[in-house]
């Protein structure tokens, strides 16, 4: 996916260098946090002054960047999706979604045929785009209803440790005094992802750009927190093993 060895683009262009580590949730669960360097990226203060100063770099790097991510389903609402699914599975009384939809981890993704017609083509990114739009309501979704745990501070103070629901945009903007882009962004309760990453993994994603926004320190503190977190030592390492 990120082109490396194969002579070709990844997914977010020409990949310089990658880095990442695998850590363990509390119920055992494996995931990867990951850093990717694009071949010629400027950096961040560049950035800023290549998007303040040149309007045609700024149309070019919003475009890109809409290319890499998005903050939106692809093709339906929430609440459509829901229905949809609840429609699917002969359930159409209220409840909680999520034990009604088949798990999408579950399920394999959808390889294109090759050499597709163009009416092909059409047709099965069609189905690709609802396919992904099941899978992100699946994974990506955060509870509307802030399941156990997730809360924290007392009334009238509380707040979401995930800080959903997101900020809503209607449309991609750039702010003029700092050069931060705040995306077009209408679901507020799924974070930012590839469709294409989200589609082949069928899992839950989150892809950030650190080039630009006002939280831009505070994610690449976070990142060097977790991929530079140490290994189990030598001794727990065999404790564990004796233990299990």
């Amino acid at each position: 996916m990120l082109g490396l060895g194969y002579n070709r683009d990844g997914l977010f262009g020409q990949t310089s260098a990658y880095y990442g580590t695998v850590e363990e949730q509390g119920r055992k669960t494996l995931h990867l946090h990951l850093l990717i360097w694009i071949e010629g990226s400027l950096s961040p203060q560049e950035m800023r002054d290549r998007v303040l100063g040149d309007e045609g770099f700024q149309k070019a790097l919003v475009a890109w960047l809409e290319s890499c991510h998005t903050g939106d389903y692809f093709s339906a609402t929430e609440n459509e999706l829901q229905h949809q699914e609840l429609v699917r599975n002969g359930r159409i009384h209220t409840g909680k979604p999520k034990l009604l939809i088949p798990d999408s981890a579950k399920t394999l993704p959808m390889r294109p045929p090759s050499n597709m017609s163009l009416p092909e083509s059409q047709e099965w990114y069609s189905v690709f785009r609802a396919d992904v739009d099941r899978v992100v309501f699946c994974s990506n979704r955060h509870d509307p209803a802030h399941g156990h745990g997730c809360m924290r501070g007392t009334p009238p103070n509380r707040y979401c440790r995930a800080r959903f629901p997101r900020e809503a945009f209607e449309e991609t903007m750039i702010d003029s005094t700092t050069g931060a882009i705040r995306f077009q962004k209408k679901a507020v309760m799924i974070n930012t992802y590839n469709p294409v990453l989200s589609g082949a993994l069928r899992c839950n994603t989150d892809v950030t750009c650190l080039l630009s926004g006002t939280s831009i320190r505070a994610i690449i503190a976070y990142i060097t927190d977790y991929i530079t977190k140490n290994g189990l030592s030598t001794y727990t390492f065999f404790l564990t093993i004796r233990t299990v």
